[in-house]
């Protein structure tokens, strides 16, 4: 959804598994061994990034939801702090919705509500009343006033009904009300995101009830007091539709992503809704999406398609880069990008030049620890003690001064899609979370040993799988953004 900075949230759904080829087995086998010598994030689950968040006004504030927390530079990248998923209030498998808004603070839609962090992420505090124990799907802060908000919840209540409701904030976060009328109780709610040059208009994705299930897109011209149903076309319980962005400049033009097996579809209306065109068909997951922040570029990233780039005008991709996308941000700062450390060469990389190229921002071992907080915090409390199992499970460094923090790795991240480098020299001093800038000491992100040779090895069997089967796929492409109906990658807001 489209934050304030014109950001891409990336893969926040989640997906069916896909079955694994041969290949895969292989890749899977190394993990094992690897695991042997680098254990997995503490949750269980493989260290990845998956969303990126932008502060609205202070370009050096980034917020990366990653499968082992959140991880926080207020330097624009030179340092990065941890903080731990029982501090915000999510575990296990949960991707959460997060947004900045024009104060600072930090949202999160989660199973138990809308939780909010008013100091930069020292300390959380769930949204009282109606919305405490609602599963907030989805959120959205507003690009024009970015101290206002929505927020829709699903509450099952049986056999097959929902109870899913608009909610907004015009105060930072300090207050929440329901906007307009509930949706239809067969709404299973996916995705909101508010027009951003009309307020008052408002969509949401998702699917209605059996026997059908189709996918549907809600509209509302008066911020929820009537709604709209329209059909998306192509999508149903089995190819789930996220809005991916609204134009900044025409509420008419919506972009979705339709989930599908074993490919992703992005579909684009210019009427609001009525009509879908197809932009682009992946071979993968398109777990990327962003609009330059005039609206005038789109680009769509993914494990299987690298990133491809548009004119908004014409939607004819070509593609710029092989970076296996997990997830885009684009601000006017620049292009930012969740990684694939073995096959792209960073967790967060950041470009200059529309996709093309990526410097790392942040490599998987980068890390200094948990969020420095005042010692009554809750991050002192609550994540102090788990911050052990993490580091050990991205291989964190120690950074100059943090007794148990870990450095970070440097470098140029070459997008290219083959990862692989020599293991990081330490830094005099200390702390290795450094900026990618031009001209800095190139670096790998694991330190050495069994864990990083046989990551190296899978990253690479990733990447030739990759390779061949976008080759073996490459006439299917269909013209990219000519066939009528669709549009859809990774979710621009």
């Amino acid at each position: 959804m489209q934050s304030p900075a014109g950001e891409t949230s990336g893969a926040r759904r989640g997906r069916r598994a896909r079955r694994p080829g041969p290949a895969g087995i292989a890749a899977a086998a190394l993990l094992s061994i690897a695991a042997l010598a680098a254990p997995a994030s503490a949750n269980g689950r493989f260290p990845a990034a998956g969303l990126i968040a932008a502060h609205p006004s202070d370009p050096s504030r980034l917020l990366v939801r990653a499968t082992y927390g959140l991880l926080a530079t207020q330097d624009g990248g030179e340092t990065w702090r941890w903080i731990c998923e029982p501090l915000v209030g999510f575990g296990g498998y949960e991707d959460p919705m997060l947004a900045f808004l024009a104060d600072g603070t930090i949202i999160a839609g989660i199973y138990d509500g809308l939780s909010a962090s008013k100091n930069g992420g020292c300390d959380w505090a769930f949204a009282p009343g109606d919305l405490l124990g609602r599963y907030v799907v989805d959120l959205s802060a507003e690009r024009a006033d970015p101290s206002r908000a929505v927020l829709v919840f699903n509450t099952g209540l049986g056999a097959g009904r929902f109870l899913t409701q608009l909610w907004e904030t015009n105060d930072n976060a300090g207050t929440w009300t329901r906007a307009g009328a509930d949706l239809p109780d067969d709404f299973l709610a996916l995705t909101v995101d508010v027009a951003p040059s009309e307020p008052s208009r408002v969509y949401l994705s998702g699917r209605l009830g059996g026997p059908d299930y189709t996918g549907v897109l809600f509209r509302t011209l008066d911020r929820g007091e009537t709604w709209e149903q329209l059909a998306i076309p192509g999508s149903d319980d089995r190819h789930l539709p996220f809005l991916s962005a609204i134009d900044p400049a025409d509420p008419d033009r919506v972009y979705v992503r339709i989930d599908g097996d074993p490919s992703d579809v992005l579909v684009v209306s210019d009427d609001g809704g009525q009509t879908f065109t197809t932009a682009f068909e992946g071979q993968g997951n398109l777990l990327g999406f962003a609009l330059s922040p005039d609206g005038a570029t789109v680009l769509v990233g993914g494990d299987m398609d690298g990133i491809w780039r548009a004119p908004a005008s014409t939607l004819e991709f070509e593609k710029v880069s092989d970076v296996g996308a997990r997830c885009l941000t684009w601000t006017p700062e620049g292009l930012f990008a969740c990684g694939d450390e073995f096959t792209d060469g960073f967790t967060v990389g950041a470009s200059r030049d529309e996709g093309a190229t990526f410097s790392a921002l942040l490599h998987l071992d980068g890390l200094c620890g948990p969020l420095e907080c005042a010692p009554d915090s809750g991050m002192a409390e609550t994540c102090t003690d788990l911050w052990g199992a993490t580091q050990l499970s991205v291989g964190s460094r120690q950074c100059g001064g943090d007794a148990g923090a870990g450095g970070g790795g440097s470098g140029e991240g070459g997008g290219s899609g083959e990862g692989g480098g020599a293991p990081p020299a330490e830094e005099p001093g200390g702390c290795g979370c450094k900026l990618g800038a031009a001209g800095a000491e190139a670096a790998a992100p694991l330190g050495g040993g069994a864990a990083w040779l046989a990551l190296s090895a899978a990253g690479a069997i990733s990447a030739a799988r990759r390779r061949r089967r976008a080759a073996a796929r490459q006439p299917a492409r269909a013209g990219a953004g000519r066939a009528p109906e669709g549009r859809s990658p990774g979710d621009d807001r």
